[in-house]
């Protein structure tokens, strides 16, 4: 088992409720600070449960802007065949971002896969340590085997740069770089 280098689209950014409120000194705090961390531009919009705290990709923003932002992203990031033109290809075939998700779900594709991580770091000024939340993501770049420890920082600066490469979708602030096992 390795380590890999991924970037991938937050389709789901998910906080356990209990644990923030007792972080965070209310419930109402955190979430001022959860969407200030994840949502600036709004392209997520916020559900809960009892025990959970939920930002979900808003499906009109999706819609509107997830093939295009593919392809334009597969340019960027790909000079060789990582099956990224089969995958807009099947992409293409439907319009919603269920039917998306799922086909991500299947792992058919290098390039399009999903995958969840537990422990992305959020910021969190009431402790000296960050608080943790889970994600869902689409996989659009995956490389490894590597073997790196404690570069947060350097996957920020990563995925700032992405970020600003993508500037004219909204969807460009639900990329973020991470290494999955």
């Amino acid at each position: 088992m390795g380590q890999y280098l991924v970037i991938g689209i937050a389709t789901c950014i998910t906080a356990e409720k209990a644990r923030a409120e007792k972080e965070f000194k209310s419930i109402e705090n955190f979430k001022v600070l959860f969407e200030k961390e994840f949502n600036s531009s709004g392209i997520y919009e916020m559900d809960e449960t009892d025990e959970w705290i939920n930002l979900r990709l808003k499906p009109d923003i999706t819609e509107m802007e997830w093939l295009d932002f593919l392809r334009t992203f597969y340019k960027l990031r790909y000079t060789t065949d990582y099956q990224q033109d089969a995958a807009i290809e099947e992409l293409s075939k439907a319009h919603d971002l269920k039917t998306w998700l799922d086909l991500a779900d299947e792992k058919r594709y290098q390039c399009y896969q999903s995958d969840y991580i537990y422990c992305y770091p959020m910021e969190n000024p009431n402790y000296y340590r960050n608080f943790h939340v889970g994600m869902d993501l689409v996989i659009l770049s995956l490389d490894g085997k590597i073997i790196m420890e404690c570069y947060n920082e350097l996957f920020a600066f990563f995925t700032c740069l992405v970020r600003e490469k993508l500037l004219d979708y909204r969807l460009s602030d639900s990329l973020f770089v991470y290494i999955t096992e």
